[in-house]
């Protein structure tokens, strides 16, 4: 933004270029104001881009990728410690896998990437039915909450999204085992019933 000195718009016959010192105190004063506001507005977009420009990534931390998704049970409470920090690199690599390229995704289209279906067979959000709390783990709610936020987004919009993951997940692992089944069954019945042949 470039600063004007708005006398020099105005014609000749406007009343505020008239000699009168209290106006032109006035529209000097009006004038500090504004350059103080475009100095502002200047600093404030130099500050965005400085941040948009330096967001770090996966690659930026050179970690691998390969910890997600999570595979051993005992690997989430140390998830959660890890998340608990400032500054952590897990939380960017989730953000990379829940909105892969910045788009927005349901949850329940990318909870696997994040955490094992083998892992999370023994949790439900609230712990209900002989399961563990997944919500016990704080910082990983905090921090998928966070990846999830919109305008108006809420914690109960939240805990129907992550309860819509866990049973997608879930009916996920049933039918892979079911269809596992299906298939030692029918290669079974293939086979001859005898040894001798």
């Amino acid at each position: 933004m470039s600063k004007h000195i708005y006398s020099e718009f105005l014609s000749e016959e406007d009343p505020l270029l008239s000699d009168n010192e209290f106006l032109e105190d006035a529209l000097a004063e009006l004038q500090n104001k504004l350059d103080k506001i475009l100095d502002n507005q200047n600093e404030i977009l130099t500050l965005i881009c400085q941040v948009n420009c330096k967001t770090p990534t996966a690659e930026l931390y050179n970690i691998k990728v390969d910890y997600f998704p999570v595979t051993d049970p005992e690997e989430l409470p140390n998830l959660d410690a890890n998340l608990s920090k400032p500054g952590n690199k897990y939380a960017n690599i989730m953000l990379g896998i829940l909105r892969p390229e910045g788009r927005k995704e349901p949850l329940k289209n990318n909870f696997s990437k994040v955490f094992e279906c083998d892992v999370l067979m023994a949790y439900n959000y609230d712990g209900v039915s002989s399961k563990q709390s997944f919500k016990q783990y704080k910082h990983i709610n905090k921090t998928i909450f966070g990846i999830l936020k919109r305008d108006g987004y809420t914690e109960t919009e939240y805990i129907a999204d992550i309860r819509a993951a866990f049973h997608v997940l879930k009916v996920r692992y049933h039918k892979r085992n079911h269809d596992l089944r299906r298939k030692i069954k029918r290669s079974q019945k293939c086979e001859p019933e005898s040894d001798w042949e």
